[in-house]
């Protein structure tokens, strides 16, 4: 079951050159799934942070809205379609899992310094911890993990 589903808690910082590591256990599950070293990042339609998900997920989402629309390219399709793909990105990993975030990546996740990558099953999520904290949607035992983690960091 190793490598098919995203999951832990991780903190890796966002250098100056706006480079950003992707956790190990995540890029296993991103090539396992995939095949390939590219992840896709795009703003999560309910939450103040990213989602990341392999290639074949990103596909398998374009899959569901043409199924679920069946031919309709009214503004409903066009909505989703806009939330989930516009400001999409797909970045592939370094040899270092780096990935390089784009400014508009930069600025919807409000990602400068420490990101915390949370596992979510079939996606990751990619928050600023300070938005984390301050979201009443967020359960406190999780706020307690990404204290613990800020604390062990110095933060």
């Amino acid at each position: 079951m190793r490598g098919r589903f995203f999951s832990g808690t991780y903190m890796n910082q966002v250098d100056a050159k706006h480079r950003l590591s992707v956790p190990a256990t995540f890029r296993e599950t991103i090539e396992t799934r995939s095949g390939s070293r590219t992840v896709v990042l795009a703003p999560a339609e309910h939450a103040p942070c990213l989602v990341g998900y392999d290639i074949g997920h990103f596909e398998a989402v374009h899959a569901e809205i043409a199924a679920r629309f069946a031919g309709d390219f009214g503004p409903g399709r066009g909505n989703l379609a806009r939330t989930l793909f516009a400001s999409a990105e797909t970045l592939g990993y370094d040899d270092n899992g780096r990935i390089i975030l784009p400014p508009i990546l930069l600025e919807l996740g409000e990602l400068s310094g420490p990101a915390l990558f949370l596992g979510a099953g079939d996606y990751f999520e990619l928050w600023a911890p300070g938005l984390l904290l301050a979201s009443d949607d967020v359960d406190p035992r999780l706020k307690r993990v990404v204290r613990a983690l800020m604390q062990a960091r110095g933060l």
